[in-house]
């Protein structure tokens, strides 16, 4: 029962908590206005990220914009896996996996966040004989995945945009230029290890 109730309260408590503000999220150079495009048309990611992008200042273009700077969310992937049986053989053990794999492009449509993938995981356990209850825990554990996702995309290009800075702050004898402040939800802990994905999502 502590097991099952654990995401639960975790998720709560960072709600309650709110947004924290750890530094200021850096962009690519000269990236400008900026979409959020998915394969999917109807994809919360692709929202989240887009609402995150807009609370920390930078400018949203909308969908039907060209020649704009793009967040392309290339594939999303869900997926159940069992890993424990109860004494029948019935699965009541599952790791909720959660992979995107997305690039940024400048307005020429050069990549400036190279293609690169993000899988995320979180066990939870199903009885066999109450599936009702567990659909309840597993609804709380796709929203924290689908927050987490977009801190980690994130965090991913915040990294890349600070590393071009600070290259060319090294070559002009400066230092990097931080552009604007956001309120960050990234979850606590290190961030997942980049992983290859083999299928893109329907």
């Amino acid at each position: 029962m502590i097991r099952r109730l654990a995401p639960i309260i975790l998720l709560l408590a960072l709600t309650a908590c709110g947004f924290h503000l750890r530094h200021a999220l850096v962009l690519p150079p000269d990236v400008g206005p900026i979409k959020v495009v998915s394969a999917s048309r109807y994809s919360p990611l692709a929202e989240s990220l887009a609402q995150s992008l807009e609370r920390a200042g930078a400018a949203i273009a909308p969908a039907n914009a060209s020649n704009v700077a793009v967040l392309d969310l290339i594939a999303e992937r869900w997926g159940d896996t069992p890993i424990s049986v109860d004494a029948r053989g019935r699965a009541q053990e599952y790791s909720l996996r959660y992979a995107a794999i997305f690039e940024v492009r400048d307005r020429d449509g050069h990549p400036v966040v190279p293609r690169q993938a993000i899988e995320l995981a979180r066990d939870y356990i199903r009885e066999p004989t109450n599936s009702v209850g567990t659909e309840g825990e597993r609804d709380v554990l796709v929203k924290e995945l689908r927050r987490e996702m977009a801190a980690s995309i994130l965090r991913r290009i915040d990294a890349v945009a600070r590393r071009q800075f600070e290259a060319g702050a090294a070559d002009a004898g400066g230092e990097p230029e931080t552009l604007i402040e956001r309120t960050d939800d990234a979850l606590p802990g290190p961030e997942p290890e980049p992983v290859e994905i083999l299928d893109d999502q329907d």
